[in-house]
């Protein structure tokens, strides 16, 4: 017996035209069967979608419908070979993306299919495509490189959903290799960097780690519920061990090293300029920050702290040299 489909009320009628139109237009030719899959729908519906599209169009300038103004389907490929094509649109005039809204738009979308749950998800490549091509120009050149997704972030992403203990060879910051066991609570990623945060046994404390710094994974088991001291939800928490660094930057910036920032940490404001007292693991950690405002930061104290964000600045010059 046929499947029977559900007759649909007027505004499902115009919505499904509506998506059908540009669907057509992308797919440049298309079978009859495949459109109807596509939508859900049977091939008697498509075929009569068709031929209502064909009797529509933009008015000309003086509100009438002429050839030229009307979908123009080719008939052979329809009736004869059962095949969906348009030798013209009248769309010339659609709303389009600009260069700059469609670059940000990809950009977006990189960042989406750079996490793991989204990797598979074939739709978003094709909606990068199609906004690529539907522009008005060609998409400025603003994107965010969606990382390749390693085995380990893959692993990591599992042991979070499924609450698993995970075992990990790590660097620190201070390039001290370590072997750390931890009950892990969330997988998160800040600008291009992906962080594990979890219950670390080893020090018997909260940590974050850096994906980047992993340089294997292993799951042991199931993971035990930790509760956090601080009772905060913050990515990133300081250490007792952590240096305490003040810095001078515009107010316009604090949003931009919130993550560096613990509740506690104070900020004075002095007109236009903000002058914060941050904790850091590493003295290599305050070129991170100076990337983030764009330079316009200033270290106050320690000295340790001025000379590594001058030592920051040389080799970004040197690099912008080479």
């Amino acid at each position: 017996m046929a499947k029977r489909t559900v007759p649909l009320t007027a505004p499902d009628k115009l919505g499904f035209l509506l998506a059908l139109v540009p669907y057509l237009i992308d797919q440049v030719r298309v079978t009859v069967t495949e459109a109807a899959d596509h939508f859900g729908t049977s091939p008697d519906e498509m075929r009569k979608a068709v031929m209502l599209i064909a009797m529509s169009g933009t008015p000309g300038a003086d509100g009438t419908y002429t050839h030229e103004t009307l979908f123009d389907i080719d008939w052979d490929d329809f009736d004869e070979r059962d095949m969906i094509r348009f030798r013209a649109a009248p769309m010339d005039d659609k709303p389009r993306f600009s260069s700059r809204e469609a670059a940000a738009l990809l950009a977006g979308l990189q960042r989406v299919a750079a996490r793991p749950e989204f990797a598979a998800r074939v739709d978003i490549v094709a909606l990068m495509a199609k906004l690529a091509r539907g522009s008005t120009g060609e998409p400025a050149p603003l994107a965010v490189r969606a990382a390749e997704l390693a085995d380990i972030q893959a692993t990591l992403v599992d042991a979070v959903s499924t609450a698993r203990r995970v075992r990990i060879d790590y660097v620190t910051t201070r390039g001290e290799r370590t072997v750390r066991d931890v009950d892990p609570m969330s997988f998160e990623g800040v600008d291009d960097a992906w962080y594990l945060r979890g219950w670390c046994l080893t020090r018997d404390a909260e940590r974050t780690f850096l994906l980047d710094r992993m340089a294997s994974v292993e799951v042991l088991g199931a993971a035990e519920q930790h509760d956090a001291p601080l009772g905060t939800d913050d990515l990133f928490q300081g250490a007792e061990t952590d240096e305490r660094v003040t810095l001078a930057v515009p107010v316009a910036a604090l949003p931009l090293i919130a993550d560096y920032r613990g509740a506690g940490d104070p900020v004075r404001i002095e007109g236009e300029r903000a002058v914060v007292t941050v904790r850091i693991a590493h003295a290599g950690i305050l070129g991170r920050i100076a990337a983030r405002v764009a330079g316009a930061v200033e270290a106050i104290e320690p000295k340790s702290a001025r000379d590594a964000l001058a030592a920051w600045a040389r080799d970004a010059l040197e690099a912008h040299d080479r």
